[in-house]
């Protein structure tokens, strides 16, 4: 059965670009940068590029990109989201409301890389783009392929890029009693705990966290 959103809006892919600027707002892709963190292939990105350039909803402009190996930045041509697009809040909120990123379909993908102590969202998950940080994992032993995995195949459902961190049980609870600055990434912001079997919640209310 066809996705309702793509009908609307003429295609998968353009879902794909559309979710992938609203939910970075501020930040800027060159053409290839965006074609593998959105997962669409060159030739169907340039078409819904165009399609989006012309709805004025992303500008293309000058921008300045870190080149492996080189000291200095070089020009190159970059696309961003339009944030005087007169519709902007109400289609983002659309898109963000319509979209597989809730915490049950993470912890679908999640458990398939083994028993999780605690898992923590924020960012995206919560309707805060700004943030530095989406996902929190801990783990008694981590796999960091099996979560790569597991971030990867939630991506290409949602045609944006994940931000997340996975460390061990203890380390977590060490950060968290040590007020680090990944620990206040995520629990000074807007965040929800969705699995917590190593007392994550009460080291933040009774412990030494200072958030």
């Amino acid at each position: 059965m066809s996705d309702p959103l793509s009908i609307l809006f003429g295609s998968t892919a353009r879902v794909k670009l559309l979710r992938f600027f609203l939910f970075n707002p501020s930040k800027e892709f060159t053409f290839d940068d965006m074609c593998r963190r959105a997962r669409l292939v060159r030739r169907t990105a340039r078409t819904e590029i165009s399609a989006l350039e012309k709805a004025d909803v992303i500008t293309r402009r000058t921008i300045y990109v870190q080149q492996p190996g080189k000291d200095k930045k070089l020009k190159a041509l970059g696309y961003g989201l339009n944030k005087k697009f007169p519709e902007l809040q109400a289609l983002q909120t659309f898109l963000f409301e319509t979209a597989p990123i809730d915490g049950r379909n993470l912890l679908r993908h999640l458990r398939k890389a083994g028993t999780l102590d605690f898992v923590a969202v924020a960012g995206v998950f919560v309707h805060e783009f700004e943030q530095e940080l989406d996902v929190l994992v801990a783990m008694k032993q981590v796999s960091q392929t099996k979560i790569e995995t597991a971030i990867r195949a939630l991506e290409s459902e949602i045609g944006i890029e994940i931000r997340y961190a996975v460390m061990t049980s203890e380390n977590l609870l060490y950060r968290v009693g040590m007020n680090d600055r990944l620990a206040r990434d995520v629990f000074d912001y807007k965040h929800q705990i969705l699995v917590d079997r190593i007392g994550v919640r009460n080291e933040l209310h009774t412990g030494s966290y200072r958030g």
